[in-house]
């Protein structure tokens, strides 16, 4: 093993003791910090539900003020 070699994986083992994710807790699409579940960590669709917790409540906010909806869409007559 070249020097190189030695210091990068000193470096690489050093740097991944710091990653909470590991070969058996990867981090993939279906890993519930990928998911939108709930918390503030998921922002990957889960049963029909798109973001973090926070983004999820601002944007129900938001689409209280909105005056357009799928009824009474936003189009050229509207506009």
């Amino acid at each position: 093993m070249s020097r190189l070699e030695r210091v990068s994986k000193e470096f690489r083992d050093k740097n991944l003791a710091k990653n909470t994710y590991s070969i058996n807790n990867d981090y993939s699409i279906s890993h519930p910090n990928a998911l939108s579940d709930g918390d503030n960590k998921g922002k990957g669709e889960n049963n029909g539900s798109i973001g973090s917790a926070i983004d999820i409540q601002v944007r129900e906010k938001l689409l209280a003020k909105n005056k357009f909806s799928p009824n009474k869409p936003y189009d050229s007559a509207s506009a």
